[in-house]
């Protein structure tokens, strides 16, 4: 008896060992790592090739949903996600937001999503692959957005503008 009172600690050191050591590298999701890509939209001004100009009191939705997101410092680009299920997502541009007479232009983005395996802490992360656009038009000279140039039609990662909005 006195022989097996003697094997259970070690048994159970070992034991603690072997658990504590089988962490491996990919168990924890590094946070440079590349995940799923936000959307960059540079805003141009109109009749120009490449003279930023930033919306007045931008704001940004989707059609149907409450949220929206407010710049209150005007930037000359963006970072907006889509939608990692489906095939397009519309968002609202409302510029002059602040005042009486808001102007809001509907553009929709379409695309393929395409699934890539990271890592089994990452998971996957969903790249759009043929990226187009196309502004709702409204009657008259009722749109802000003069017309949208897209740069990078596969989006794949943050370090350079996809879209360019002429206004």
């Amino acid at each position: 008896m006195k022989l097996y009172k003697a094997f259970i600690p070690i048994i159970l050191g070992i034991t603690g060992i072997y658990l504590s050591s089988s962490c491996e590298r990919d168990d924890i999701c590094a946070e440079d790592t590349l995940t799923t890509p936000l959307l960059i939209i540079k805003f141009i001004e109109d009749g120009t090739v490449s003279d930023i100009k930033q919306p007045n009191e931008l704001q940004i939705g989707s059609p149907g949903f409450l949220n929206i997101i407010d710049y209150e410092t005007n930037q000359d680009s963006i970072l907006i996600p889509l939608r990692t299920r489906g095939l397009l997502t519309d968002f609202e541009f409302i510029i002059e937001s602040d005042s009486d007479t808001p102007n809001t232009d509907v553009v929709s983005f379409q695309y393929t999503p395409v699934e890539e395996y990271v890592s089994s802490a990452c998971g996957f992360k969903v790249n759009y692959n043929g990226l187009t656009a196309s502004v709702v038009q409204e009657d008259g000279d009722g749109n802000w957005i003069k017309s949208i140039i897209i740069e990078e039609d596969n989006v794949t990662d943050e370090t350079a503008a996809h879209v360019l909005i002429f206004h």
